[in-house]
C-alpha cells in the first residue's frame, strides 16, 4: 500500500510557510503582440507592453525579462534593478533569490548583493526568515546574513511549515528546528506539514503525528494522514477515511472515500461516489440533494440540480438559486464568477447580484482587479465595476 498524505508534500512547501506579501491588485499583467506589459484597472497602461515575459507586482516591484535577462521595475514602469540577471524571482521578506554565472544568491530591494551568489540552487526566504540552498550537490538553510543554519549536508530538503523542516539522506527524512537541531533522525519515509502543534510522519507506510520535539504523540496506525485543522485531521484505516482529534481519539467513523480539512466548522466529504458537507459531529448539513458539490471560496460552494447551477455557503443553504446553465470557473475570484445564462456570459458578485450583464460569448476570472471577456470575436477587460476598460486591437 502506498502511503498517501492528503496535502501533498513536495521540496517547495511554499504556500505553508510564505510570508506576508504585498500585491498590486491594481494593475494586471496584459500580453499584446506577445509582449508584456501592466494595465490599470482604469484602463490606463501603467507599464507599456515592451517585454518579454512579467511577474505580478510584489511589494511594489515586479520581476520583467528583456532579450534573456531579467530585472525590476517600479509601478511606474522604471527600471531600478538592472536587467542583468540569467534568473530572478520576486521579493519575499525583503530579499529576491537571482542567478547570474550560473550562480544563485539574494539581492535586497535596492539591487544590492547581500548574500553572495554562490550556490547551485536556492529558494525564497519565507516567514521564518530562512531559505534552502544547494551547495555541492547537498542541501540546508541560511538565515537572510547568509550564516548556515542547518549544515549542507542533506540530499534533499523539504522546507519549513512552522518551526520544524524536513531534511533527508538517502531515502529517509528527519526534522530540524528553527535553530538547525535535530529533533527527529532521518529514520521516516514521509513527513507531513506543522499544524496546530502537530506534524504527521510515516515510516513502513504507518503514519502518525509528532510534536515540535519530536516526540510521538499519536501512534503511527494509519494508513494515510493529513494536517490538523480546527482540531480534528482526517486519517485513513482499511481504506476508509474518519477523523480524529489531537489526542488520536476517533471523533468521525471511518466511513468516507475522500475527506478534506474542517474550515469555520465544516468540512466536505466523498462517501458513495458523492460529495457532502458534515459538521464536527458528523451530521450532513445539506438541505438538498445535489447532482455535484463543488470546492468552497470565499465560504461558498458551487452546487449542481438538474442541470443548473448555484451557490451554497458553509452551513448548506442555498443562497444563489440554481438559475445558471454553466460557471466559467470553480470559485470566485476576488469576490465574482461568470457565469452562462442562456448561451451569454456575465459575472454576479457573492451576493448573486448581476455586476456584469449577460451579453458576452466568453468570461474569464478576475485577476488583478481585472478579467479578460470576449463579445462577437472581439476581446476586452473588464473591471469589477462591470465596466470594459480596454479592447484588444
Amino acid at each position: 500500500m502506498r502511503f498517501l498524505f492528503l496535502f501533498c508534500l513536495i521540496a517547495n512547501t511554499l504556500s505553508a510557510q510564505i510570508a506576508e506579501v504585498d500585491i498590486n491588485f491594481n494593475l494586471r499583467k496584459i500580453k499584446v503582440a506577445n509582449k508584456w506589459g501592466f494595465l490599470d484597472t482604469e484602463g490606463t497602461w501603467k507599464v507599456p507592453a515592451i517585454y518579454d515575459k512579467v511577474f505580478d507586482f510584489q511589494n511594489t516591484l515586479a520581476v520583467v525579462q528583456l532579450d534573456d535577462k531579467w530585472g525590476y521595475i517600479s509601478e511606474d514602469g522604471t527600471v531600478v534593478i538592472p536587467i542583468e540577471y540569467d534568473k530572478a524571482f520576486p521579493f519575499y521578506d525583503g530579499l529576491a533569490l537571482v542567478k547570474k554565472g550560473g550562480k544563485y544568491g539574494y539581492i535586497n530591494m535596492k539591487g544590492k548583493v547581500v548574500i553572495p551568489l554562490i550556490y547551485e540552487y536556492g529558494w525564497h526566504f519565507l516567514s521564518n526568515g530562512m531559505a534552502y540552498v544547494q551547495k555541492n550537490g547537498k542541501w540546508g538553510f541560511i538565515n537572510k546574513k547568509g550564516v548556515v543554519v542547518v549544515p549542507l549536508e542533506y540530499d534533499f530538503v523539504q522546507g519549513y511549515t512552522g518551526p520544524l523542516a524536513g531534511v533527508g539522506k538517502h531515502s529517509k527524512i528527519g526534522l530540524v528546528n528553527q535553530e538547525g537541531k535535530m529533533v527527529m533522525p532521518a529514520f521516516c519515509d514521509r513527513v507531513g506539514v506543522f499544524s496546530e502543534g502537530l506534524i504527521a510522519v510515516a515510516r513502513n507506510e504507518q503514519g502518525g503525528y509528532m510534536n515540535v520535539d519530536g516526540k510521538l504523540k499519536i501512534q503511527m496506525i494509519y494508513h494515510s494522514t493529513s494536517p490538523f485543522s480546527e482540531g480534528l485531521a482526517g486519517v485513513q484505516m482499511n481504506k476508509k477515511w474518519g477523523y480524529i482529534n489531537k489526542e488520536g481519539k476517533e471523533v468521525i467513523d471511518y466511513q468516507y472515500d475522500k475527506v478534506e480539512p474542517f474550515v469555520e466548522g465544516v468540512a466536505r466529504v466523498f462517501v458513495d461516489n458523492e460529495w457532502d458537507l458534515i459538521d464536527k459531529n458528523g451530521q450532513s448539513l445539506l438541505q438538498d440533494d445535489y447532482d455535484l458539490l463543488g470546492v468552497f471560496s470565499d465560504g461558498l460552494a458551487q452546487v449542481h440540480k438538474d442541470g443548473k447551477i448555484g451557490f451554497i455557503n458553509r452551513q448548506g443553504v442555498l443562497v444563489i438559486p440554481l438559475v445558471y446553465d454553466v460557471c466559467g470557473a470553480p470559485n470566485f475570484s476576488e469576490g465574482f464568477v461568470a457565469v452562462c445564462k442562456q448561451g451569454a456570459w456575465g459575472y454576479i458578485d457573492k451576493k448573486g447580484t448581476v455586476v456584469a450583464d449577460f451579453q458576452y460569448t466568453k468570461a474569464e476570472p478576475f485577476l488583478h482587479g481585472l478579467a479578460k471577456i470576449e463579445q462577437e470575436g472581439k476581446q476586452g477587460y473588464l473591471n469589477s465595476k462591470g465596466q470594459v476598460v480596454w479592447w484588444v486591437d
